[in-house]
């Protein structure tokens, strides 16, 4: 190749090079940013589930666990049934009525440290499991000018009335962030979409 030919040919490569190297440095400064918006936020993921192995504690661990939260679960003074069908009939009439459940403190959880907080339950009877409902209620003033956002979990239901019972529930003590509704049959094949809801609602402004 000629001299001239080879520095024309440089010329035009250059600066598309320092272009695309000048891109990406602004993208990692973007994601950079990104990250130190998430590192700021303090966090915490409060979650009712009827069973050890249940699909909104496999939920909130997932959240808590990219986030970096603080995992609290809320536990009833009486537990329902083991059986699911008889925990279903025992909690139907506390579900229709929008009735509080008995709850036992949860032990180290101070809301005040906390500038986002994720409440977790499962779809029970198309509204809040109680025991969700009641560390709602019981923490209203506690919540007062955070972010809360619902997270939850259903068999075929989805969403229902979780959502609006929830934010009626909050009414203008806290911003409500758009809930999400998971499905459980499939919850521990969809970690990424866990992840995306958490992330997503850390950077909600």
């Amino acid at each position: 190749m000629k001299a001239s030919h080879l520095i024309l040919t440089l010329a035009a490569v250059l600066p598309f090079a320092a272009c695309t190297k000048e891109t990406e440095k602004s993208e990692a400064k973007r994601e950079v940013a990104k990250e130190d918006v998430s590192s700021n936020v303090r966090i915490a993921v409060v979650y009712f589930s009827w069973s050890p192995e249940g699909n909104t504690r496999f939920a909130a661990e997932t959240i808590a666990k990219k986030v970096g939260a603080d995992l609290f679960e809320i536990l009833p003074e009486k537990p329902y049934s083991i059986d699911f069908r008889a925990c279903c009939d025992e909690a139907k009439d506390e579900c229709k009525e929008k009735l509080e459940r008995p709850i036992k403190p949860i032990e180290g959880l101070d809301l005040k440290k906390y500038d986002l907080v994720f409440i977790g339950t499962p779809n029970w009877w198309g509204t809040l499991a109680p025991p969700a409902r009641t560390f709602t209620e019981k923490n209203l003033e506690a919540l007062k000018g955070k972010k809360v956002c619902l997270f939850l979990t259903h068999g075929s239901g989805g969403m229902q009335n979780l959502g609006k019972d929830f934010a009626e529930l909050v009414g203008d003590k806290a911003t409500v962030l758009p809930p999400k509704a998971f499905t459980g049959a499939t919850i521990r094949e969809n970690v990424q979409a866990l992840e995306e809801f958490a992330t997503e609602r850390i950077n909600t402004k």
